[in-house]
């Protein structure tokens, strides 16, 4: 192949020069098509035509996608347990967080605005403060943001991750190694004030408005354990009551207008499996206007799976993701939908 190559660029006299470049260009090449053909479509996707309705009967959520994934593995992160996803708009990728101390990075590829294809592109561990990968404890990831997501320059996002169990709020670097521990309230640092080590920081958002939000699973002792809710990083609380008896605050979205979406879920055991509300959040001066947007109930037939994970996509659009508790009866579904307003 050279010969032909020194034919055409008649280079023979600097052969010793030319060939050394062409190969370290064929090299690039090469390493950018492995690079490429690493992502793996990862989804079973369907186009159901559903429309949820309120708690009232209004028809106002409009399921676009239904996307069933595999539970493959890329560098060591398996595609499973799912607890949280966030969107980053410069990289045009959606990360999801596994709740085992594992971040992975899919393609949502569109046509015309319909959902056609997930590719999964790469997934790294999170490590704690001496560089080792998590474990055991230290790994039950729950909630995700983003920092530099929107800023037009590629490259220099940052993850927050909130962690149950050691409640905590870490934020990590492209590798998955840490930055900074983010101070938080005095109140979320105590494991005791929960009503149990692994019903602690569910959620985490970054509010145009408030800043920082850490949602809670349920509230802390002492509190209405019907009112579920978030705290701001001068340890307000603000709530909304629950939908169902026992209800769970399992994610967080931002919304149109420094609005919020919230999931909320409650498991009624085997037979009664899962009931998901999902509530549209208005944040006034000194409280929250809730509106219940959605209910997703076993005995309608449509979802009946363990939602832990919501993100806005653009405009009107959404993502949202089930946990499948890495039991091999369960699935990881993501949801695309749109909320008109």
């Amino acid at each position: 192949m050279f010969y032909y190559l020194e034919k055409l660029l008649n280079v023979k006299a600097m052969k010793s020069q030319v060939m050394p470049a062409l190969l370290v260009s064929l090299c690039i090449v090469t390493f950018m098509f492995s690079q490429e053909s690493a992502a793996e479509s990862i989804a079973r996707i369907k186009y159901p035509t559903i429309s949820i309705k309120d708690d009232v009967g209004d028809e106002l959520i409009h399921v676009q996608a239904v996307a069933e994934l595999s539970n493959i593995t890329i560098n060591g992160s398996k595609a499973s347990e799912l607890s949280d996803l966030a969107w980053d708009n410069d990289e045009q990728i959606l990360y999801a967080l596994s709740d085992n101390g594992h971040l992975l990075s899919f393609k949502a590829v569109f046509n015309d605005n319909k959902f056609v294809e997930l590719l999964m592109v790469n997934g790294i561990s999170l490590h704690d403060g001496k560089n080792k990968k998590l474990r055991w404890k230290n790994s039950d990831s729950e909630g995700l943001a983003l920092i530099n997501s929107s800023n037009n320059i590629q490259g220099d996002t940052q993850f927050v991750v909130s962690f149950e169990r050691l409640a905590r709020v870490i934020q990590y670097n492209q590798q998955g190694f840490i930055e900074k521990q983010l101070e938080i309230p005095e109140k979320l640092k105590n494991n005791s004030n929960y009503r149990s080590k692994n019903k602690s920081l569910e959620s985490i958002l970054f509010h145009d408005q408030l800043g920082l939000i850490i949602g809670t699973e349920y509230s802390l002792k002492g509190k209405d354990k019907a009112q579920l809710g978030f705290y701001t990083l001068d340890g307000k609380f603000w709530s909304f009551p629950a939908y169902f008896h026992d209800g769970a605050l399992t994610g967080l979205s931002s919304a149109n207008d420094n609005d919020l979406l919230a999931l909320e879920r409650v498991y009624g055991g085997f037979f009664s499996g899962f009931k998901v509300a999902l509530h549209h959040l208005r944040i006034t001066e000194d409280h929250i206007e809730t509106k219940v947007i959605a209910l997703f109930l076993p005995e309608e037939g449509f979802f009946n799976d363990n939602f832990e994970g919501i993100e806005r996509h653009k405009d009107d659009y959404y993502f949202m993701i089930s946990d499948d508790n890495n039991h091999f009866i369960k699935r990881t579904l993501l949801i695309y939908f749109k909320y008109p307003r």
